[in-house]
């Protein structure tokens, strides 16, 4: 039996290095070397255990025998190779492992004593291996397939397998199945080293051709839909000699050429077409998914107040009294601008949010006890005041200020779980209050603004405040008698509702060098807002012009910049010639840097203490905003006409502009 066992090793060992020698002269690509170390080693390690599990008498079983994946690894000590290799060498050594176990432990019935031989098998195995072995030889060596010239004479047949100690009939036995093997054998290792490395890289040529043609013709399909090209995939197919020099397959194998041509050109033209047509179907469904969420919001939007106006006037639930035509809502938001799938979207969004919010508004405000009606009065254009029974709340409307009558509700907030008091610095003054305005045109003067007034009797440091994104932000407020009034714009109110308090501020401070100042409201605006900051005197310095650290920082908190991710911008300062001078603008200093806004003069110098000209913040803020036609010359004029205050900037664009001009700029961009 061992004796036995070891030839069919021999034999698959000598057919392992004919194999090598096949594959590796017929393949270029790193892959298929890969996959040919790992089968070469595989194949004998897989006879090896063949051989082992017969002498201790286990079960057929090659599943047991082979390693691991990762004991693949590292008995071959591959761990280092790329991703490919290792992948491509462990399919070839679990291909070869099997194959070769097989082949040795072929021949062995598992249901009888390992030791019990069927002799006219022998002839066959032996026959069908050396067969194979010849046929690989022969086709490398240029010869042609004759299976008779390659087999050995019986002679020695009989010397190689020792049979001249057998029976004359076993031997004539075992001869007859030898040839009949060897000759199956041989035209079947002929054959295959003929054809299957051609097989082989024609299918590799096929796989990486589709993959490559699919990536170019999506990238041109794409390209031409958003060129506003016709499809045409043959106009930008490459012919086949910028396909064989741009992916180097002069180097390749014939077969390999023509299997990445053939499937490129055919992937190419598949993906082309794909592309384009998904590209179309891609626009048009945007266009009428973005104009759907821009209807159904305002359709939401409009539905909710319309039923709140409906509940305040005691109107039943019905939402046809308020719907529109589809002409109504093309000329209401001018959408005969846009095109027609962008309509089609925005009008089908809109009925369908209008109808769902005014039906969910009216039910759940209709049943809520969180909401005690105060008042609704219907206001004139002659204008006129809307206060509540107790005259806590008060809303002044001046002539004018709409263009048609409208409808005011006062509604006070029962606000028993203090929801609304989400802030530690503030002292509620006064009741909440919910205002709706009912404007049936939504005409109105954007110059005018509605007189919204409490009744107060508190100190200096009390407001009025608006509730806004979850947090309580102050208006503008003066203390009269008995009372403290702001100003709000009219279009604050015109197609949504607003909630207001008075709050006392625990952080109010009196600073004496605004007083009688022009910008005073501003700059107390933004200091109880936290935009910006008092010296270390407690005063702001309003004439004083501005610094460019200065000047980051209260741009920083007004369009509260996200400046995380810094690190390597601020390590780059270190370049500027007065990087010690920069101090604690350091993080500011660097985004605006990366951001364009304010960037070192020609001498490599920041200059962080230095100050800001009108000419400089005209062209600082055209890039915050990002509007070309922002022009200080607007300001100025605002402050001419509104605050009776000359602009230095009138002399010259190049005198420094004040920190009060800074700020009030930013109040009127940001009001």
């Amino acid at each position: 039996m061992k004796k036995c066992i070891s030839v069919v090793s021999f034999l698959l060992i000598t057919l392992l290095f004919l194999n090598i020698f096949s594959i590796d002269t017929s393949f270029s690509a790193p892959a298929d070397s890969s996959y040919q170390d790992g089968y070469s080693e595989g194949l004998f390690d897989g006879a090896e255990e063949a051989e082992i599990d017969m002498e201790e008498g286990n079960r057929k079983n090659y599943i047991r025998a082979i390693p691991s994946e990762n004991e693949i690894v590292r008995i071959y000590g591959i761990k280092n190779e790329s991703k490919s290799y290792i992948s491509s060498f462990i399919d070839g050594y679990e291909n070869g492992f099997k194959y070769g176990y097989e082949k040795t432990y072929r021949y062995i019935d598992d249901d009888k004593d390992q030791d019990k031989v069927v002799t006219a098998e022998y002839g066959s195995v032996f026959g069908k291996l050396m067969g194979e072995v010849y046929g690989y030889r022969d086709y490398y060596e240029g010869k042609s397939n004759r299976w008779r010239d390659a087999i050995p004479s019986n002679t020695i047949i009989t010397s190689m397998f020792n049979l001249r100690k057998e029976t004359i009939e076993y031997r004539t036995s075992f001869n007859k199945l030898f040839r009949e093997q060897f000759e199956i054998g041989y035209e079947e290792g002929h054959r295959r080293a003929n054809f299957e490395p051609i097989r082989i890289s024609f299918e590799q040529g096929i796989q990486d051709g589709q993959y490559f043609g699919g990536i170019m013709g999506s990238t041109f399909g794409k390209k031409d839909f958003y060129d506003g090209k016709v499809s045409n995939w043959e106009a930008n197919l490459p012919s086949d000699n910028i396909i064989v020099m741009d992916y180097s397959l002069k180097n390749d194998s014939e077969e390999y050429l023509k299997g990445f041509l053939t499937e490129f050109k055919r992937s190419f033209e598949e993906n082309y077409n794909e592309t384009y047509r998904k590209s179309n179907v891609e626009l048009f469904t945007l266009t009428f998914e973005t104009g759907y969420l821009h209807g159904m919001e305002i359709g939401n939007s409009r539905g909710t107040y319309l039923a709140q106006i409906d509940l305040i006037l005691g109107q039943k639930n019905n939402s046809l009294r308020h719907k529109s035509s589809n002409y109504e809502i093309t000329y209401e938001y001018k959408l005969y601008l846009e095109n027609e799938k962008y309509r089609e979207g925005f009008i089908s969004g809109y009925n369908e949010g209008f109808l769902k919010s005014y039906l969910s508004t009216y039910q759940e405000e209709n049943a809520s006890k969180s909401y005690e009606k105060i008042v609704t009065d219907q206001i004139p254009i002659s204008g006129g005041n809307v206060s509540s029974l107790d005259s806590r709340i008060s809303l002044k409307v001046e002539k004018g200020t709409y263009y048609n009558d409208i409808i005011v509700s006062l509604e006070k907030l029962n606000d028993i779980h203090g929801n609304y008091l989400n802030d530690s610095n503030l002292t509620k003054a006064s009741d909440i209050y919910t205002i709706i305005v009912y404007n049936p045109t939504y005409q109105l003067d954007k110059t005018k603004e509605i007189e919204l007034s409490f009744e107060y009797y508190g100190p200096k440091n009390g407001g009025i405040y608006e509730y806004t994104n979850n947090s309580w932000v102050y208006l503008p407020s003066k203390l009269e008698e008995n009372r403290i009034v702001s100003y709000i714009s009219p279009g604050l109110l015109n197609t949504s509702s607003g909630t207001y308090a008075v709050f006392l501020d625990k952080n109010f401070k009196n600073i004496n060098d605004i007083r009688g100042h022009w910008a005073k409201d501003e700059i107390n605006t933004f200091l109880r807002r936290g935009i910006t900051e008092l010296f270390y005197d407690n005063t702001f310095r309003p004439n004083v012009p501005i610094t460019r650290g200065q000047l980051l920082g209260l741009l920083n908190r007004t369009y509260k910049w996200n400046l995380n991710g810094l690190d390597e911008n601020i390590k780059a300062l270190e370049r500027l010639s007065d990087y010690d001078k920069i101090g604690s603008y350091k993080t500011l200093t660097a985004y605006s840097i990366k951001q364009g806004y304010i960037v070192p003069y020609p001498d490599n110098l920041f200059r962080i203490d230095s100050q800001v000209t009108y000419n400089q913040v005209n062209n600082i803020m055209k890039k915050i905003t990002g509007n070309s036609d922002f022009s200080w010359e607007n300001v100025a004029n605002s402050m001419m006409y509104n605050k009776d205050t000359r602009s230095k900037s009138y002399s010259s664009m190049d005198n420094a502009i004040t920190r009060a001009e800074a700020l009030y700029m930013l109040y009127l961009l940001n009001k």
